[in-house]
């Protein structure tokens, strides 16, 4: 009888065991870090004739690298960076692309913090943002 209760015991431990170890096998990875260059890699949409964000913010100095979606059917767009919004002093003008289209722009980010402005050169009064630079 003592037999029979310790068979039992072992059997119910192992049922426990396995399935702990199940468990531990099914936890959410953590996730690897992909190809960001320490935060300064976005995409930005263009949809409906406006940004998908009105804020960009990169390091000082940072490679940036943006993918740039229109997502507007036969409209052309881009995105371009200026000191200021009186929009004279260019910081990276970006290639118009005619949607539906996605195009890549790389730049580095001015040296000096501050807050700057980007828009869409086509439609510069519907579509700007800051572009702030810490």
């Amino acid at each position: 009888m003592c037999y029979r209760r310790s068979f039992s015991v072992l059997i119910v431990l192992t049922i426990l065991l396995t399935l702990v170890a199940g468990c531990a096998a099914k936890t959410t990875p953590t996730p690897t870090p992909g190809t960001s260059t320490g935060g300064n890699t976005f995409t930005v949409t263009a949809s409906g004739m406006a940004f998908d964000t009105s804020t960009i913010t990169v390091s000082t100095g940072a490679h940036v690298m943006i993918t740039f979606h229109n997502n507007d059917s036969g409209v052309p767009h881009n995105m371009a960076f200026y000191t200021s919004s009186a929009a004279t002093t260019v910081i990276y003008q970006g290639a118009r692309t005619t949607g539906i289209s996605t195009v890549t722009y790389t730049f580095d980010a001015p040296t000096t913090p501050g807050t700057y402005f980007f828009r869409c050169d086509v439609h510069p009064n519907t579509m700007t943002g800051e572009f702030i630079v810490k």
